[in-house]
């Protein structure tokens, strides 16, 4: 087999050239003054062998490059897989991809060469294009070939930048929330990114469960509570003995994430985790509004009122009960509060990296916290609570 590509959502052509000098490192290595060409020679006693890496990026071939992605897409997404879901993240990751390593072999690929291989695409986070038609992993597991076949049965997609936020092509429900969302901007005085793109439409978006969003509202307000009463300057014992006595009043012992756990299983904490916890109270807020607790988020301006939002908690007397008295908000919503703020938060970022005050009195605190709550409500990419990203 010599057909064979690497496809990577890198592009830093130096990190390529040194990922491939770490793997072979007694070889001779000859880069093209242009960088688009890589050739690794092996000398040995009576013969010498060759391989080449034919390099091609977003921003070396532009043009090239988009067609070539254009039609991977198509031909990708033609495939009846019989995992969806998988197929989904697969079309994901391919839309993210900035470069392309086509394999050069004066023989087909050997066992030892495939193995080269697979080291090369895990240092780029790559996926391997192998043969007529099947994509891998960088372990070399097969994620999707012609037939709609795969070995494995998930995927988790990264990328280089932000370019995971709904790289999907745009649907009608997500090009009118799109526009909704900044005519309310507009309304507001806020300058808001034309460029961002429509997120995932009502038919790509799954909506976590009333149950789900209910336990993860309680890790969020009892973790919260750790953090503030430990910034307070509460005891360590003390604040130990309350977080217990409000995990048993709600059975909520298997709700944490891991981060959190660690945090409520320590006895002290630093300044930095008080401060990162504390906050989820904003968190915390936005899942009290999708129960249906809170009637309306507005824009992210000011800190929630703390003791009137873990109020709503304090008054049932068992998770069960709490868990009765929520009305999970429709997917449509959600979806409309998810947009929103994915804008909000791109103007919060963009003011920060500018060293400029958010305009309309935004707080990028409370956006940032709000972004993550709704990314993780609207399952962004599938990814649990700690590793939820606010792409923007």
């Amino acid at each position: 087999m010599r057909n064979c590509a690497l496809y990577s959502s890198q592009f830093d052509l130096d990190q390529l050239l040194e990922l491939i000098q770490s793997i072979y490192p007694q070889d001779k290595i000859i880069r093209k003054e242009d960088k688009t060409h890589i050739q690794v020679i092996r000398k040995k006693w009576l013969s010498k062998t060759t391989k080449g890496f034919n390099i091609m990026t977003s921003q070396t071939h532009p043009e090239e490059f988009a067609s070539m992605m254009n039609g991977m897409m198509g031909f990708m997404s033609q495939i009846e897989g019989r995992n969806p879901a998988l197929q989904e993240k697969v079309l994901i990751k391919c839309s993210t991809l900035n470069m392309v390593v086509g394999i050069e072999t004066e023989e087909d690929i050997s066992e030892e060469f495939f193995q080269e291989l697979l080291k090369l695409a895990q240092g780029l986070d790559a996926v391997i294009f192998w043969g007529g038609g099947s994509l891998l992993n960088a372990q070399g597991q097969l994620l999707l070939d012609v037939n709609g076949e795969s070995e494995v049965e998930d995927y988790q997609v990264t990328a280089h930048t932000s370019l995971l936020d709904d790289v999907r092509p745009p649907s009608e429900t997500g090009t009118r929330r799109k526009e909704n969302s900044e005519s309310i901007m507009a309304t507001q005085g806020i300058p808001f990114n034309v460029h961002l793109p429509a997120r995932a439409g009502d038919e790509h978006t799954t909506i976590r469960s009333v149950e789900e969003v209910a336990q993860r509202a309680v890790a969020l307000c009892i973790a919260a509570l750790k953090g503030e009463c430990l910034g307070a300057g509460e005891s360590a014992e003390d604040t130990a003995t309350l977080v217990q006595e409000v995990i048993d009043k709600y059975d909520a012992a298997s709700f944490f994430s891991p981060a959190e756990k660690r945090f409520i299983e320590q006895h002290e904490a630093q300044q930095q985790e008080v401060i990162t916890f504390s906050w989820g109270y904003e968190a915390y807020h936005v899942m009290l509004w999708a129960l249906g607790y809170v009637d309306e988020l507005g824009a992210p301006v000011e800190l929630c009122n703390v003791g009137q939002a873990v109020g709503h908690l304090q008054q049932k007397d068992s998770f069960e009960e709490f868990l009765a008295g929520a009305s999970l908000r429709s997917k449509s919503e959600i979806l409309d509060a998810a947009d929103l703020i994915y804008r909000y938060n791109w103007v919060c970022v963009n003011s920060r990296i500018n060293e400029q005050t958010p305009p309309a009195g935004l707080n990028g605190g409370v956006a940032y916290e709000r972004h993550r709550a709704l990314n993780w409500l609207i399952c962004y990419m599938d990814q649990g609570w700690d590793d939820v990203r606010t792409d923007t």
